[in-house]
């Protein structure tokens, strides 16, 4: 009798076990994604974790955050004149990685509807706008997937690379001939 009650028990109870959703990471003792480890799980970012790397900014992509990334694809990264990459010292490819980043959490609805956030590159703003087709651009990148969430912000994957605009690219080239545009007499 009491082994019948029991497996009736189990019975009952297995099909509720079974239903319920997964614990959290956290009750697991498993660490949620970072912004880092989406981008590396993801086969889209190998050349965009590669500049990372070179120019010093993995650490940063692991950090609490939180942070808005966005991402340019491999494809993006291709499109790029060529040599563009290898001519750029590595302050300079920090500065056009942290032109991707906007400190603080910004989801796609979010940056529509600012217009404009400052990059983590200087205070230089990224122009947010929707396309014809109700698409998010970023400057002149696509959003091509919006709202990847990482424990430690959100990531928005882009089909471009966003470079300085050609005003704010000149002076990392003066910058380049040691001429720092002070007078040595002063």
């Amino acid at each position: 009798m009491r082994t019948l009650f029991f497996a009736a028990l189990a019975a009952l109870l297995l099909p509720t076990a079974a239903a319920q959703d997964a614990p959290p990471a956290e009750a697991t003792g498993e660490a949620a994604p970072t912004i880092a480890d989406v981008l590396q799980a993801d086969g889209r970012f190998t050349i965009l974790l590669s500049a990372v790397e070179t120019a010093g900014l993995t650490e940063t992509l692991a950090e609490p955050g939180p942070y808005t990334v966005f991402a340019p694809t491999d494809e993006a990264f291709a499109a790029l004149p060529e040599g563009t990459l290898a001519a750029l010292t590595p302050e300079d490819l920090q500065n056009v990685l942290l032109r991707h980043v906007v400190l603080g959490e910004v989801t796609g609805e979010q940056a529509a509807a600012a217009g404009t956030a400052p990059s983590a590159w200087s205070d230089e703003a990224l122009t947010f706008s929707l396309s014809d087709d109700g698409e998010l651009m970023v400057d002149d990148a696509m959003v091509i997937e919006a709202d990847v969430a990482a424990s430690n912000g959100v990531v928005h994957v882009l089909d471009a690379v966003l470079l300085p605009v050609a005003d704010e690219a000149a002076p990392m080239e003066d910058d380049m001939d040691g001429d720092d545009g002070m007078d040595e007499g002063l």
